[in-house]
């Protein structure tokens, strides 16, 4: 077993991000879409191409908000022949969504789904997790896409503001109404290693508060932060690590950094893309392989949207691994704006993609090399 060694084997396994400028729909297709209040959520509306016997299912946040876009994203679908009936409206409570997967189950049984199209953009990260593994228990085809925004909240001057005062909660970096606290789901959960530390890795992101609220919560004997590196909006990556650079610093053995020339900034060692979802499943495979025999491993999907999807797929090969959510409370209404670069993921028929992973993964880790045998 060799933890530290990059699994490229198992990378030859997880298909490429693509460019998505258009998506033909077939029938047996479900869009599966989370409408907000973002102008991304409105992109899948240019991206699917319409086919007969195309249909939807829209999760209808819960606590409501009229901000977000429901009604503009149903008429939309439904203009381009998307098919979507009134029980394809299905609640998403964001504080307490145990019995979501059961109601989308039996919702894509109904609709006789042979592959499910999730459109991520706009919808929470812990219900992309859910999705996911309720396509996978279905055996779906599964697709995903995602739209990113054109600019984000905070702004850069905003950033370098805050910094130049020296004020780490400056109001302006904060994206979030508020943090609700720590949410978990059955599905995800897992009560492996129970009695062994827990060793922590959460992905960090423009609210410290969320990381903090997690310590405070589930209180790990080590923790892991990862940080996120766009491959637009670079200062942003620096912008996170000073944001948790106190965190850091109270869990400094465990959180490597890099010196920055002329920065004055402490930047961490451990970074993954925010848009390539396998690097988040590289680094994560690495972590389990380092730290699962001793410690009962704890995930927190708390970056970006892409990094979820990585998540998932580390969570559904290693069932050990058990999932808390540090959920805000809402988000600004300028959080962000526009629509900027539009991505697909085929993951082909989900449960097989996983078993062909899985399968790597052990002769990546497991096998002795054969130049090490007697």
């Amino acid at each position: 077993m060799n933890p530290g060694a990059p699994p490229a084997a198992i990378l030859e396994h997880l298909p490429p991000l693509q460019s998505c400028d258009r998506l033909q729909l077939h029938e047996g297709d479900v869009i599966i879409h989370a409408p907000g209040f973002e102008d991304r959520t409105m992109a899948v509306g240019t991206t699917v191409g319409p086919a007969s016997g195309s249909r939807a299912i829209l999760l209808d946040y819960i606590p409501f908000s009229n901000q977000n876009r429901l009604p503009e994203i149903r008429e939309l679908l439904g203009a381009a022949g998307v098919r979507i009936e009134e029980a394809d409206i299905i609640g998403y409570h964001r504080f307490e969504p145990d019995d979501f997967e059961e109601r989308l189950r039996a919702r894509l049984i109904e609709q006789g789904a042979r592959r499910a199209v999730v459109d991520i953009s706009s919808m929470s990260k812990l219900a992309i997790m859910l999705v996911l593994n309720v396509c996978r228990q279905l055996d779906l085809e599964v697709i995903v896409l995602y739209a990113e925004a054109q600019t984000y909240r905070p702004s850069q001057e905003e950033f370098e503001q805050a910094r130049s005062q020296e004020e780490i909660h400056q109001p302006t970096l904060q994206v979030f109404s508020g943090v609700y606290g720590v949410v978990r789901v059955n599905s995800l959960a897992s009560v492996a290693m129970q009695g062994q530390p827990t060793a922590a890795i959460v992905f960090m992101s423009f609210n410290d508060v969320l990381t903090q609220v997690l310590l405070n919560t589930v209180y790990p004997g080590r923790l892991f932060l990862i940080n996120g590196r766009p491959p637009l909006h670079r200062w942003r990556e620096a912008a996170t690590a000073w944001i948790h650079d106190q965190v850091r610093r109270e869990w400094e053995e465990d959180n490597p950094v890099l010196s920055v020339p002329d920065s004055g900034l402490a930047m961490p060692k451990r970074i993954v893309s925010t848009l390539n979802y396998q690097d988040t499943v590289s680094l994560l495979l690495q972590l389990y392989w380092q730290l699962s025999a001793n410690h009962r491993l704890l995930l927190a999907p708390s970056g970006s949207k892409m990094q979820a999807v990585g998540c998932y797929l580390v969570k559904a090969l290693h069932p050990d691994i058990h999932i808390e959510y540090p959920s805000p409370e809402g988000f600004l209404p300028e959080y962000s704006t526009g629509i900027a670069g539009r991505w697909l993921l085929d993951l082909g028929r989900f449960s097989e993609r996983l078993a062909v992973i899985a399968d790597a993964e052990r002769r990546e880790y497991l096998e002795i090399p054969t130049g090490d045998r007697l």
